[in-house]
């Protein structure tokens, strides 16, 4: 018998982990820098932080006032003809570095591995690129602007998780955050700042739910019957979850039957389903598992992995979570439990999903 596994690729997000909003530039002019060198910098030239355990606020002011100088005079000569030199500029405190020496610190110090960066674009409408902070800061790592060209400057490397979305899609108590200055800045983590990683991630895992979006990117909203074999499917998905999170048996009934019985709209803390192109199906759940469920059930059905073979759940993003095997519990219940026309009909309602509009969970079968 053939055995799949779908992988929930659904990271934890740890309370410790830290939102930074970066600012490309003061006109945004380092967006496509930053998205395509998978990068981010502040507009310091020649700005050195080697050995920056042993920074001291004294050295980075005075290394601040530094490269402001070298930055007006386009290199590191005067106009005078005199040369530029860090032992002439001073690391008392003022209010000309105030602001930068906190950038500064954020860059090469406060931010941590896998922290969320997010970068707005230019206007209203412009795009906002969402990554993670890659690796510890490495002062060696510098690059050289075109608009710097005289100067190198020091990065912190990001791997960009999502790139495809725009300020118009970001609800507008987010997008106040984007709001300039300073150049980097510390978003405090709450309720509101926490729907960030809505955007981010398409499925994650945080200390109190889980989150998946099920994308459909073929939808385009002419046939108004492409939006039911999906809603059907997820409609079983959750009424399978609910009557075992009730301790109820389905065995025997009809796929209509287990929806009507046990389907549940009020079981999720959000759910939304966006009738735009592309189009989108939003959970997230009050327990980090209804979500994930939904994420892997979808997922064996689209793979026609319900019927006929084994299957088991993992989570590549996060291999000690202990929601992975309570959820591959779960699926193989349902599998046993739903009966082979109910699976049968997920599976038909799942290729009909797939080919109308390219429905595709976050979880991947192989």
């Amino acid at each position: 018998m053939k055995s799949y596994v779908v992988d929930l690729n659904a990271p934890i997000i740890a309370r410790s982990k830290k939102i930074w909003i970066v600012h490309p530039g003061k006109d945004r002019e380092y967006f496509d820098i930053f998205e395509r060198e998978g990068l981010i910098f502040l507009d310091f030239p020649d700005l050195d932080l080697s050995k920056p355990a042993k920074i001291t606020d004294d050295i980075v002011r005075q290394r601040i006032r530094y490269s402001m100088a070298v930055r007006a005079s386009r290199g590191f000569i005067y106009d005078s003809g005199l040369p530029i030199l860090l032992k002439d500029f001073n690391g008392v405190p003022g209010t000309d570095v105030s602001v930068h020496l906190r950038t500064v610190k954020h860059l090469f110090q406060r931010m941590g591995e896998g922290d969320l960066i997010i970068v707005p674009g230019r206007g209203a409408q412009g795009r906002v690129l969402f990554g993670e902070v890659a690796g510890s800061f490495l002062p060696q790592r510098t690059i050289r602007p075109s608009t710097i060209d005289y100067a190198d400057v020091p990065v912190r490397q990001v791997n960009w998780i999502s790139t495809d979305h725009y300020k118009l899609d970001l609800p507008p108590y987010l997008v106040k955050y984007f709001e300039k200055p300073p150049a980097i800045s510390a978003v405090p983590r709450n309720g509101i700042t926490d729907k960030f990683f809505d955007f981010a991630y398409e499925s994650y895992i945080s200390e109190k739910e889980s989150y998946v979006s099920i994308a459909a990117p073929t939808y385009d909203g002419r046939d108004f019957l492409s939006i039911t074999p999906p809603a059907q499917l997820i409609a079983l998905a959750v009424s399978i979850y609910k009557a075992q999170e009730s301790g109820q048996s389905i065995a025997g009934l009809s796929y209509d039957s287990i929806i009507s019985t046990y389907y549940d709209d009020d079981i999720f803390a959000d759910a939304q389903m966006r009738f735009t192109s592309p189009g989108r199906y939003n959970f997230k759940d009050r327990d980090r598992r209804l979500a994930q469920f939904v994420n892997a059930f979808v997922a064996l059905a689209i793979a026609g992995a319900l019927t006929g073979c084994n299957s088991s759940v993992t989570n590549s993003k996060a291999p000690n979570s202990p929601e992975t095997s309570e959820i591959d519990r779960m699926i193989a219940s349902a599998k046993r439990d739903a009966g082979t026309a109910v699976l049968n009909k997920a599976q038909d309602q799942a290729k009909l999903s797939k080919a109308k509009i390219g429905l595709s969970p976050p979880a991947k079968v192989g």
